[in-house]
């Protein structure tokens, strides 16, 4: 009866401290606060002590960044709908890496340019730096296997979206929808086996590409498709050839 006494007494005081709490005004919990925008300018000083840090990584970086891995003979941008002399440069060495790369048979290659992309290359020399800011995204290539079949599902959705060109894919864009589809100057097989390079962001349904999501994928070792882009042009580089890449115009508007 004593324990059984003490654990009433108990049970009793931790049962009042939990009502005095409970009427205890929120308000006293409440913290008060103040701020003041702060514009961000070249005006703020520096604190010296984090420059002292920071300076060494920031100089090596910018040794890493500023050199200069080939040139390029005029500015390649993403102007265009459907096709760019970008996207033309970026999907055709995608194309020729991953085939050289992963020594695949692959057929043809998607890149999200009107997205992915995401800088200009302006003429003259390119800086390792200027590849990140074209492709700032860790993406890695994958392979897909589909049939003709499948691969015309994806033709067709990206000549509708128009955000991505595929490579080396010709259509004529219509009201009723794609006509005259080709891939390297080809017909489609229906029931043919095709290889497509394309990124892990779209492989996974990203930008739209949902009918990607079950189709089956190569055993690859995965490589980052900046990667491929600084490749191709120190390879380029090394022949002695500046970047000249026009655009393809494989993609015909019927007016």
């Amino acid at each position: 009866m004593k324990y059984l006494h003490s654990s009433l007494k108990t049970g009793s005081l931790a049962l009042l401290l939990l009502m005095l709490i409970s009427c205890t005004s929120q308000g006293e919990y409440e913290r008060s606060y103040s701020w003041a925008p702060v514009a961000v300018s070249q005006d703020i000083e520096k604190d010296q002590a984090i420059e002292a840090i920071i300076a060494p990584y920031r100089d090596e970086l910018d040794s890493i960044m500023n050199e200069v891995i080939g040139f390029t003979a005029h500015d390649l941008t993403t102007r265009g709908q459907y096709e760019s002399n970008l996207g033309t440069f970026v999907t055709s060495l995608f194309l020729s890496q991953s085939i050289s790369t992963f020594d695949k048979p692959v057929d043809v290659s998607v890149m999200n340019h009107h997205g992915g992309l995401r800088a200009s290359l302006n003429a003259g020399p390119i800086t390792l730096g200027e590849v990140f800011e074209v492709m700032p995204f860790e993406n890695e290539m994958r392979l897909l296997e589909m049939t003709g079949t499948q691969l015309t599902e994806v033709i067709e959705y990206i000549g509708k979206s128009g955000r991505s060109m595929i490579w080396p894919v010709g259509f004529e864009v219509t009201d009723s929808g794609l006509k005259n589809i080709v891939v390297d100057g080809k017909a489609i097989v229906p029931e043919q086996t095709y290889i497509m390079a394309i990124s892990d962001y779209l492989a996974s349904g990203g930008g739209g590409f949902k009918m990607l999501i079950p189709l089956k994928r190569l055993n690859i070792e995965p490589v980052l498709q900046r990667n491929m882009i600084v490749d191709e042009i120190r390879q380029r580089t090394a022949k002695g050839d500046s970047i000249d890449t026009k655009e393809a115009i494989l993609i015909t508007v019927a007016q």
